[in-house]
């Protein structure tokens, strides 16, 4: 059958966008292997991708999904455009975030109902799964799971070498907690600052990547969160990682990898991909974090700054249980690695076609 696969709007659907844009290329992949698939991206005043179907907006996409004809269409946070594609076609929706990033209200998604009557939802994790039943006032059963997978660089056992785990030698450089997520409030910026702060910690350094994607230029929270960082001894920003196995590099690198989020995580490719590097990481129980998150890495409440600070120390003082985290390592692996996560959005795709 003919798939058409429909970035967002917000970053181009290419090896350099985010982290869902590298999630659909990687399952695009995996339908490739059985269907024919063409891939729709937003690409207003440029030039789109290689091997893309350009679309300038949203209204536009009527037009170009008419055209390629597909069987199925699917599209990544933006049930409303279900009712831009073909009345033939159905539509598979995935869901990556939590409601308030698909930019859908309440008669959008009546109308898009009535127009495109064929759908077939998802989900990255269950705790979204659910999340997305309740605002779309639909069974929970009807919103399937289809884990999304990590890059293959982070499977590769080239990055579990021992020589990178734990903390480094006593009398070497100092350890560092590593937050490589984008740098927002609402993941837990400010509360690593605020522990960096604390004697107990003074001896370890805060690393925060100055990553602003999908904005080009620095916004007043982005700004904000540079001169807090500035303030704290002990932290300081480095430049974001310019490929997976750089970041794999610094995963491998750090006492801790901590993902301190404030609001609710569609999932967390951040603890996946550390987990896999046998990184220890300290994560918060919020939306789909739970899920990405295994023993021995402790998933702990969220804005406790006490317990923050706690398990950060035994993060850094321990060896982190070795055999564990080999336990995390499979764990991630036979959900999350590109073959498992893509033949399951394969399966799921098929069965959704009539």
């Amino acid at each position: 059958m003919r798939v058409a696969i429909v970035g967002t709007e917000l970053c181009a659907l290419d090896r350099r966008g985010g982290g869902l844009e590298h999630v659909v290329l990687r399952w695009a992949d995996a339908l490739a292997t059985e269907h024919e698939v063409v891939l729709v991206s937003f690409a207003p005043g440029g030039s789109p991708p290689t091997g893309t179907v350009a679309v300038e907006r949203p209204a536009d996409l009527a037009a170009v999904l008419g055209r390629i004809g597909p069987d199925l269409v699917s599209l990544h946070n933006r049930p409303q455009w279900g009712r831009l594609c073909p009345p033939r076609s159905t539509v598979a929706v995935t869901f990556h975030n939590y409601p308030g990033a698909w930019k859908v209200r309440a008669r959008q998604w009546a109308a898009t109902r009535a127009a495109a009557p064929r759908f077939a939802l998802s989900a990255v994790s269950s705790a979204l799964a659910a999340a997305a039943a309740g605002a779309l006032a639909v069974p929970r059963p009807g919103v399937a799971l289809t884990p999304p997978s990590i890059d293959p660089v982070f499977c590769d056992p080239a990055f579990c070498d021992p020589a990178f785990l734990g903390p480094p030698p006593r009398g070497a450089a100092a350890p560092v907690v590593l937050s490589p997520n984008r740098l927002l409030r609402k993941k837990g910026v400010l509360d690593l600052l605020a522990v960096a702060r604390r004697p107990a910690l003074a001896d370890v350094r805060f690393a925060f990547a100055d990553l602003l994607s999908p904005w080009l230029a620095p916004t007043a929270e982005h700004r904000a969160l540079r001169a807090a960082i500035a303030r704290v001894p002990n932290a300081y920003l480095f430049a974001p990682a310019t490929s997976p196995a750089d970041l794999a590099a610094w995963y491998t690198d750090s006492a801790v990898v901590a993902c301190p989020a404030r609001e609710p995580e569609g999932l967390g490719l951040v603890p996946l991909e550390a987990q896999a590097c046998l990184a220890p990481v300290v994560t918060t129980d919020l939306g789909g974090l739970r899920e990405a998150t295994f023993a021995p890495n402790p998933c702990i409440p969220a804005g406790n700054l006490d317990v923050l600070a706690e398990a950060l120390l035994h993060a850094i003082s321990t060896d982190a249980q070795r055999a564990l985290r080999d336990d995390a390592r499979r764990e991630v692996l036979a959900r999350h690695s590109p073959q498992t996560a893509g033949a399951q959005f394969l399966r799921w795709v098929a069965g959704a076609v009539p």
